[in-house]
């Protein structure tokens, strides 16, 4: 075959592989866009949120390029999401669109930046749709909070591609390209903070830039064995990469600090979270290759068995050393090994955001390294001529099967009542879901079941101030508001920043004439969270009735 067919053939190919994957994850994940808002986190990054319902303004803008709402800086993830009000309004759908496509453009883009390393499309072929299809993903793609995610692995993969064409032919205008795109995903999720890391393993393997592999280079790669490629060179190279990722780290701690996210050692002791942390890595591994009982929440346990522990120290260890000792002959097991323990540090849990021991978005970019894993070492155990055979059979069933329960498992997200109603069947002690199904019941007016709900939520959890506050808008309901008040000074005591008890505290105080200290938790309302626009009207209210002086 001629270099031109050679050539031709593989743009087919590619062509082909492109549709196949945009084919299989649009049919897949289709139902999505008949689902709701999800009623956990999607409140506050729309449904509930008068900034985003601003638009694209430039009050808007500044707002996204400035605010630590939500305990993070991500002012990209704010602009997307405010472009898509300003095209559906309050109408999920749109939404879900939008997430979905990003979805495809993440897997293509997985696919092209592989190929383009490795040539073996095959290969890369298998990686995408895996990541393409698989049930852990789901969290990313149909909640709608989780924009964030979505976004921020479009541009770490643009990053990863803009790298490559770097190394290619470096020059200064696609270096800062790649770096350009970095920053961008940066501003929309912080996760991107361990990508350096991940070049330089892509330039031990496939770039082959290290120089104990020199010898090995591609004529794909020429630039790549001149003398600059020693490992000073290519540390000293992403040390532009590493700055923005130490900045990002710093506000990132910074917003979580001041919005009371980050949990204190009292409360999760250091031996806890390390044991929580390699735990997490084992279980998320167990979910990959049997995804069941996925949830939208996962409870810290309050205690775990120490062999439970043990088994995942010493897998972890075993793994870790044997990739160690195979990396020579096959760089792939170190490098899709390492982007897996790495990639996942930022949300592993000894840094606790959170009440969560773990999450299947935090996912979404760390199994990429366990499926290029697979991708390339189950060839190289199957070398006889059974390979041939086999092996497309056997991927082809796989990806079958992991598409066939991500169809089997989507409906779970389909509104607010199914997600926890399914998290509180398949986990124990989950008071986040009991929390949110008492939500659900509440918005329907059925106090008993809200009851009940919230109630169990305190059992698990007594000191759990969203419980406290949704129990006493019950009975502010029932119009019993001295009980009202003193639940709403509960979940204050336990959280004294909670926005919503401050606001709902003030509207007790008002039934019971006590118009001053009614003034002072509305106004403490908006300190907290200054476009708060229910506790605004509530004080504006006060000063027009003339009930209390106007307050600055």
């Amino acid at each position: 075959m001629t270099k031109k067919a050679t050539i031709l053939s593989e743009k087919y190919h590619g062509i082909m592989v492109v549709l196949l994957l945009t084919a299989i994850v649009l049919a897949l994940y289709w139902p999505v866009t008949g689902y709701e808002f999800i009623a956990m986190d999607d409140n506050m990054y729309v449904v509930e949120n008068p900034d985003i319902q601003k638009g694209l303004s430039r009050q808007g803008i500044s707002w996204a390029m400035t605010t630590l709402y939500t305990t993070n800086w991500h002012p990209l993830t704010w602009l997307s999401l405010m472009a898509d009000y300003e095209r559906y309004g309050l109408n999920a759908a749109g939404y879900h669109v939008s997430s979905l496509l990003l979805h495809i453009l993440n897997t293509l883009l997985l696919f092209l930046v592989l190929r383009r390393m490795t040539g073996e499309t095959w290969k890369c072929l298998t990686v995408a749709a895996l990541f393409g299809v698989h049930p852990l993903n789901i969290e990313s793609v149909a909640w709608i909070a989780e924009r964030k995610n979505l976004l921020s692995t479009f541009f770490w993969f643009l990053t990863m591609f803009a790298y490559v064409r770097y190394v290619e032919r470096p020059e200064w205008l696609r270096y800062l390209q790649a770096l350009f795109l970095f920053t961008l995903g940066l501003m929309a999720k912080p996760m991107l903070v361990t990508l350096p890391f991940v070049l330089l393993l892509l330039d031990y393997w496939p770039l082959r830039r290290f120089p104990e592999v020199n010898r090995d280079f591609t004529e794909d790669f020429p630039e790549s064995a001149s003398g600059r490629c020693t490992l000073p060179g290519l540390l000293k190279e992403k040390i532009p990469f590493f700055l923005l990722s130490l900045l990002s780290v710093l506000i990132t701690l910074y917003a979580a600090k001041i919005g009371g996210a980050v949990k204190s050692i009292a409360d999760f002791p250091l031996s806890r979270r390390i044991a929580n942390a390699l735990i997490a890595y084992t279980s998320y591994l167990e979910k990959m290759i049997w995804p069941v009982d996925l949830a939208i929440f996962y409870p810290y346990p309050t205690s775990r068995p120490v062999w439970k522990f043990a088994v995942a120290l010493l897998s972890l260890t075993a793994v870790t050393v044997f990739v160690a000792f195979k990396r020579k002959k096959h760089p792939y097991l170190a490098v899709g090994w390492l982007w897996y323990i790495i990639t996942l540090l930022p949300v592993i849990g000894i840094v606790q955001v959170g009440f969560q021991s773990m999450a299947n978005r935090y996912t979404y970019v760390p199994l990429v390294g366990i499926f290029i894993l697979i991708a390339w070492g189950v060839p190289e155990l199957l070398r006889t001529q059974i390979r041939r055979w086999c092996l497309p059979a056997a991927a082809v069933a796989f990806i079958m099967i992991l598409s066939f329960s991500t169809w089997a498992q989507l409906p779970h997200w389909r509104n607010s009542e199914t997600a926890f109603r399914h998290a509180i069947w398949v986990t124990e002690d989950n008071f986040i879901a009991h929390t949110g199904m008492g939500d659900v019941w509440l918005s329907r007016g059925d106090f008993q079941r809200a009851r009940l709900n919230y109630r169990e939520s305190l059992r698990i959890k007594p000191g759990y101030a969203e419980a406290h506050n949704n129990l006493a808008i019950i009975l502010m309901k029932e119009g019993k508001w001295e009980e009202a008040a003193e639940g709403f000074r509960e979940a204050l005591k336990h959280k004294p920043d909670l926005v919503e008890a401050h606001n709902n505290l003030g509207a007790a105080m008002i039934y019971q004439e006590k118009f001053q200290e009614a003034a002072a938790h509305f106004t403490r309302a908006l300190e907290l969270k200054p476009g708060y626009a229910v506790a605004k009207e509530n004080l504006a209210k006060l000063v027009k009735d003339g009930k209390v002086g106007i307050h600055e």
